[in-house]
């Protein structure tokens, strides 16, 4: 098995993930940025632009010498309806030249799915809007840039992994394994269920349906298991759908920023409330 999705799963991991995505150099200024960091930075997003300037992140440089991953810092974005949220960066070689790879999270009021009757439109649903409407001002990356793709995947702190339609996993990054204590040995749980990953198995098969519908699932927190103990995560996830079938997952999952917070639920467990 390949290390990485194939060059096509990876392009569109990047060009349509819920999360905004993105490459800098080492000073900090924006070589790649996909849809989803285009709506949560405005301009700010350009290449050529500083980004952690706009982030609001002061000491970038101190981050850089360290060269240690950087998970949940808070974080200032200039889009009107999502103002904030967590960036995440981890720094890595490309053809001898440092970078840093972002992911950002911003924060919704509320997550989709939500079981909660009468809680009104979902915030979450209205970030997965933005970056699923048409922009004629992005222009999706091409093959050129699959090699930053990869050593995205290989360096920044964000959990990935992409599901194929059966729910078997078939790729799943560093961090991704690692969340799930699964480092020392990674065949146990890629190429196996998702579910087995689940503390709570009706929120899997739950997103299962939703997968194969092409139902995002944004801002919603969980927990997975790592050796038998619960794992407070954060799910962004959308799905890869042609011709009513699921091609592949985009999950991005983010190590909870609060923890102690409640988890979410969905329509299986409302008797519970």
């Amino acid at each position: 098995m390949s290390k990485y999705p194939s060059s096509e799963q990876l392009l569109d991991l990047f060009n349509w993930a819920s999360p905004g995505m993105l490459v800098t150099d080492a000073e900090g200024v924006v070589v790649l940025a996909n849809k989803a960091a285009v709506e949560l930075l405005a301009g700010n997003a350009a290449l050529g632009s500083k980004l952690p300037n706009a982030l609001g992140i002061d000491d970038y440089a101190a981050l850089l010498a360290a060269g240690q991953p950087v998970e949940n810092r808070e974080a200032g974005f200039s889009n009107a309806d999502f103002g904030s949220g967590y960036a995440n960066v981890g720094f890595g070689v490309v053809e001898g030249k440092t970078f840093g790879f972002w992911a950002l999270r911003p924060v919704t009021t509320h997550p989709t799915p939500s079981s909660k009757p009468g809680e009104g439109s979902s915030s979450a649903q209205a970030w997965i809007n933005q970056v699923d409407q048409a922009d004629e001002s992005y222009t999706p990356v091409g093959a050129n840039t699959v090699k930053f793709i990869q050593a995205y995947y290989d360096n920044c702190p964000v959990a990935i992994h992409l599901i194929e339609e059966d729910g078997t996993v078939a790729h799943a990054n560093w961090k991704d394994i690692a969340i799930v204590g699964a480092s020392e040995q990674p065949d146990s749980y890629v190429g196996h269920h998702i579910r087995h990953i689940y503390a709570d198995q009706d929120v899997v098969e739950d997103f299962l349906g939703r997968w194969g519908e092409d139902a995002p699932i944004i801002d919603f927190r969980a927990d997975f298991l790592n050796k038998g103990e619960r794992v407070p995560v954060v799910i962004f996830s959308t799905a890869k759908v042609e011709d009513n079938k699921l091609k592949n997952t985009r999950c991005f999952v983010f190590p909870d920023s609060h923890p102690d917070r409640k988890r979410d639920r969905v329509k299986a467990l409302d008797l519970n409330f």
